[in-house]
């Protein structure tokens, strides 16, 4: 007989990491597990989640957008002064926004021959810009209550609105890689560019359609945050773009691209997302809860190296059982 183990041994590590999480602040707060907390963790999935799965498309494709967190802010923005007076408008144009600089990012990259990171790095402090000079020196309010009272109201104790929302994307995007030729173009656009060209791909669509729905995504969560808050701010957003790079590592997408599927990007965002909400619970201040988050993303940096592949190979080559007589 032969004995195999699983086939995808990373994923395997990743689920432990995650449940040994779980067990540990679970034995050390009790209320862990609890409705209240699971529901928290819902949230905080929410927002983390949309924008690392934008983040992450286009780092399969071998791109980079470093404008995720300050479209946050923006969209935000854009959704309270607009919406406040017009709800519908206030999150068209929010996501029509996003949409619009994930489409002048692809433009730039593309015809111009100029790097995402470049391209992107330039977007962001563009984006920065704006949000002070949309907020203009003063908080914005959004006093439509009963709209934020539903986008947080609890769903089987545990999900809302937005988690909703979120765990919609992740199972269309988990649709559009598997089930349709847009997303084996991605992947093969990250995987092995000139050759996806020859083999008749379509790179320029598929490159086209990851940043659109990076900006899109990005705004969609800067909308809800700022619905769920009840207010918008051109600080919303500083920590998230290392937060989603970490989360996306964590979630096996790899550096090179070609590499990452919507499970692992979950499971990626789950890890940050429990591990910091534990930390908080169990009173860690600021400092320990950076360095664990560093820690955590240096041990999925390094098993996605070489030793992740000294690992794969130990894992998953057959060992051949003893003859059964």
């Amino acid at each position: 007989m032969l004995q195999r183990f699983p086939t995808e041994p990373l994923t395997v590590l990743r689920a432990v990491l995650l449940f040994g999480m779980v067990v540990y602040f679970t034995a050390v707060k009790g209320d862990f597990l609890s409705t209240g907390n699971l529901y928290a963790l819902g949230q905080s999935f929410a927002l983390l989640g949309l924008v690392t799965l934008g983040l992450a498309l286009t780092m399969i494709a071998a791109e980079f957008d470093l404008g995720v967190g300050a479209m946050v802010a923006v969209a935000g923005l854009i959704m309270v002064k607009i919406g406040e007076h017009n709800v519908p408008a206030g999150l068209l144009c929010a996501l029509a926004f996003g949409a619009l600089v994930g489409l002048g990012n692809a433009v730039l990259t593309l015809m111009l021959g100029v790097s995402s990171l470049v391209t992107t790095l330039g977007v962001l402090i563009l984006l920065r810009g704006m949000a002070v000079w949309i907020e203009g020196g003063e908080g914005a309010s959004f006093t439509h209550y009963d709209l934020t009272d539903f986008i947080d109201s609890n769903w089987l104790a545990v999900l809302s609105p937005r988690s909703v929302v979120t765990l919609a994307c992740f199972v269309a995007v988990a649709w559009v890689l598997r089930g349709t030729r847009l997303g084996r173009d991605v992947v093969a656009a990250g995987s092995r560019r000139k050759a996806a060209v020859m083999s008749g791909a379509r790179v320029r669509p598929a490159l086209i359609a990851v940043f659109v729905v990076s900006g899109s995504f990005a705004a969609l969560a800067g909308a809800l945050l700022s619905i769920s808050l009840g207010r918008a701010s051109a600080q919303f957003g500083d920590s998230l773009l290392m937060q989603a790079m970490a989360a996306a590592i964590l979630g096996g997408v790899a550096l090179s691209g070609g590499v990452g599927r919507p499970l692992g990007i979950a499971t990626g965002v789950l890890v940050l997302t429990v591990l910091n909400n534990g930390l908080s619970l169990v009173g860690a201040g600021t400092p320990a809860t950076l360095l664990l988050n560093g820690a955590v993303l240096l041990a999925a940096v390094l098993i996605e190296g070489g030793v992740g592949a000294w690992l794969h190979e130990r894992l998953a080559t057959p060992t051949q059982a003893s003859p059964s007589t």
